[in-house]
Formats: structure tokens, C-alpha cells, sequence
């Protein structure tokens, strides 16, 4: 590209970092020139990762929105609540804008961000990046092939690991509507009905109902004699399978540089962070029990769509493992596989087979590379340069009408949960 595509940062969060870094890689294709956060510390780190000019840094999306347009477009990474209002009076200004899912904790904002895109002709491609990685695209390409036939039923499951489960969704920013505006089906597995919605695009969804409810994490499944600190007052925390201690500091995985990062605590040492997780308001360190949980840990939504296909997603927090897991039924065949497997298998109704079906292993690991999202955080990045440029976008793309209606699919399932799996027309 002779001029690269100019974006600028609003919510210097860990979501929108990673789709700015693509500048770093790219530098031809992506340009970063400015930041707005209400973190100084997280300008800072914008400029200084960036070289972005003292002048184009804000404090807010509302100051940035107030001063002339300067880019082509924003990455919008700000908290799920924050996304509608922070989105429209840069669309106004005239920005396109990346917006992290879910791009609307509920319906009424989500078709004011909608009639806001037709009226200012802008657009939106919302950060629904499972569809770009290579175990989804390829099963979608699969469809559309005809290779098994019409489909009848989508069963999808989502096994949310343990320690996912206790840093974000229990003692997390993510476990109150309160702290982030939307429950756990919105905010975990927006991914996952989108993609449903997409396998079966031109065949609309016309009903669903849910069931779900806090099973694990209440006082009631608490250990015999606990505490309500794992720090301060624990008795039995060294075999809780759920210490702070254990999970955060002597056998840390992935999700917990999220806890350092909210902590302000990035580059900390182990001493320091010991001594956070002992502070007796932490919110990392309460018995993973008695946190008032007030979004589900699982539930179960059936979905019918208009054609008479069906399909239904599960979602289970506190699983030993995480799991993506899908299992398609076509008339003429069937597609089953597990995304952090990096590979699904496509069984052909074969009657002159010797066991009556033709079986065929795809293999995307070396697409996909162990990435937690399969590369679809660069690729959704590129598609989203594609569609500013006026060049071809993908199969996969993400335009807010087209994400409208695994939004709604969500929507409808918390109102029939909270009506006892009551059904919702659409």
C-alpha cells in the first residue's frame, strides 16, 4: 500500500494492544497515531510503543470525538458497556471503527449503534476473530462446498477451563453485570453463537430458549472450615484446587498476567505480588466460593431456525481443560472436531463403503500454530484494512449488520433463561 491505513487507540486495553501491534508487524499496511484512555499510564505506554505525538493523546473517547479527525479509522477497546456510547460520536466525527466484541450488552443499544452506522454511512466490523481461524474458516468453506449437504443440526460446546473460570468470570471484572455490563453468555461466548449464526448464514434463527445457573461457585460448595481470604484466613487453603496462592503465584498459566495487569502490577516481582494478593481487599485473592457470583458458571441454549435445522451451544465454566468443541449433521454428512485440537474430521454418507461412510481428516495446525485464537487476531486486522481500502473483503467478515444476529441470539437466550428456558420468538 503507498499510504497505510491510519487508526487511533481508544481503550489501551490488552484486546486492542494486540490488534495495534499489527502496525509494529505491518508497519506498510497499519500506522497508529493516536491514543485516548482514561489511564495515563496506558498513554504513556501507547506513546512510547507507538511514537505517537504528545498532541494526539485524550483522555477520553468524548475529548478525542471533540477534536478534528486525524485517521481513518479507531480501534475500539474500551469496557463491553463503554462500546456503544464511545462508538458513536466517533462514527459521527466520521471515524470507521474495529469494536471489540461484544459490541452491545443488549438489544436497544445495539440498533441504536446499527441505525447510527446507516445514517453516518461509516463502518463497523465487530472483533469476532474465532471466524478467521483456520478450524472455523475451513469448516465454513467445507459448507459452503455442498460437501455435507444441508444441515440439520449444529451441536457447539464451550468448556471454559478453571483457571480461566476463577480469574475472569468469579473473582474477575467479568463476574458482575454491575462491573461489566453483560453476562457470561455475552461476554464469553459472543464468539461462539456468531459462529453458529454464520455456519448457517441465509437460513435465519426464528426461536430460542435457555437454561442456566450458578452450580459451583456458592458458599454452599465451599470447602469444610475455609476462610474467606486464601491469604489471611484460610485453614484448608493448601488443598483447595482453587488458592490463590496455588493458581497465581506458584503454578501461574496464561489468563493470570490479566490479574498483574488490573493490579497496575505488569512487571512486578514475586514478592510484590505476593504481597498484592495478601491485601485484604484484593479481589483475586477471596475464597473463589463466597464472591457472590452473579452471572452463571453454565448454561444451555437450543436455538431453531426457520428452515427446521436446530442448533444448541453449551457453555461450562471450572472444566480441567478449555474446549471449543462442534459437531455439524448434514444431510449428506457430518463435520466433528475441537478447535485447540487443529483439526475436524468431514464423515461422507458412503454406502458402498465397508463402514458405510467416507472419512477425511482436516489438518489446520499449521495455520492455526497453537495461537489461542487460531491467527484470527491479525486476520480479522487485514480484513478490516481490506474493507477501509476498498479491496476484496473475506467470507469471514464481521460488519455489524452481518454480527447483528449472534447478538441477538444471546440477548433472547438470557431473557428465556431469566423466564426459566421460557421460548423467545424472534
Amino acid at each position: 500500500m503507498e499510504n497505510p491505513v491510519q487508526v487511533i487507540i481508544v481503550g489501551m486495553g490488552e484486546r486492542a494492544s494486540i490488534y495495534a501491534r499489527e502496525a509494529l508487524t505491518h508497519p506498510k499496511l497499519l500506522q497508529v497515531v493516536g491514543v485516548a484512555d482514561v489511564s495515563p499510564e496506558r498513554v504513556r505506554l501507547a506513546r512510547k510503543l507507538f511514537s505517537i505525538p504528545e498532541e494526539r493523546c485524550f483522555s477520553s473517547a468524548e475529548e478525542l470525538a471533540a477534536h478534528p479527525k486525524f485517521a481513518d479509522a479507531v480501534i475500539n477497546g474500551t469496557m463491553d458497556r463503554q462500546h456503544v456510547s464511545t462508538s458513536l460520536p466517533l462514527l459521527r466525527r466520521g471515524y470507521d471503527i474495529l469494536l471489540e466484541k461484544p459490541f452491545a450488552v443488549n438489544q436497544k443499544e445495539a440498533d441504536e449503534l446499527l441505525r447510527c452506522v446507516h445514517e453516518t454511512g461509516r463502518h463497523v466490523m465487530v472483533c469476532h476473530v474465532l471466524r478467521y481461524a483456520p478450524f472455523y474458516r475451513r469448516i465454513k468453506e467445507t459448507i459452503m462446498r455442498g460437501e455435507i449437504g444441508k444441515i440439520i443440526n449444529i451441536q457447539m460446546a464451550e468448556q471454559v477451563s478453571y483457571f480461566h473460570e476463577s480469574v475472569s468470570y468469579v473473582r474477575g471484572k467479568y463476574a458482575s453485570p454491575t462491573l461489566c455490563g453483560s453476562g457470561m453468555l455475552l461476554s464469553k461466548c459472543s464468539h461462539d453463537l456468531d459462529v453458529m449464526a454464520w455456519l448457517m448464514s441465509g437460513t435465519k434463527p426464528v426461536s430460542v430458549s435457555s437454561v442456566g445457573s450458578v452450580f459451583q461457585f456458592k458458599p454452599e460448595m465451599a470447602p469444610a472450615a475455609s476462610g474467606t481470604h486464601c491469604f489471611l484466613d484460610c485453614p484448608v487453603e493448601r488443598e483447595c484446587v482453587y488458592s490463590a496462592k496455588r493458581l497465581y503465584v506458584e503454578y501461574p498459566q496464561r489468563w493470570v498476567n490479566n490479574i498483574w495487569h488490573e493490579c497496575g502490577c505488569d512487571d512486578c516481582s514475586e514478592t510484590d505480588r505476593v504481597r498484592i494478593l495478601s491485601e485484604k481487599n484484593n479481589p483475586y485473592s477471596r475464597c473463589i466460593y463466597r464472591c457472590n457470583l452473579q452471572i452463571v458458571d453454565h448454561q444451555s441454549v437450543l436455538v431453531c431456525f426457520a428452515d427446521g435445522a436446530t442448533g444448541t451451544f453449551s457453555m461450562t465454566g471450572g472444566a480441567a481443560a478449555s474446549g471449543r468443541h462442534i459437531h455439524i449433521t448434514g444431510t449428506k454428512g457430518e463435520i466433528t472436531g475441537t478447535f485447540e485440537e487443529q483439526h475436524f474430521k468431514i464423515s461422507r454418507i458412503a454406502p458402498e463403503a465397508d463402514s458405510g461412510k467416507i472419512s477425511e481428516v482436516i489438518d489446520v495446525s499449521a495455520e492455526q500454530q497453537g495461537n489461542a485464537h487460531g491467527g484470527g487476531d491479525q486476520a480479522i486486522v487485514r480484513d478490516f484494512i481490506a474493507m477501509l481500502t476498498g479491496a476484496q473483503v473475506s467470507p469471514c467478515c464481521t460488519a455489524l449488520d452481518d454480527s447483528m444476529t449472534g447478538h441477538q441470539l444471546v440477548f433472547l437466550a438470557e431473557q428465556s433463561r431469566k423466564r426459566r428456558g421460557e421460548t423467545q420468538r424472534i
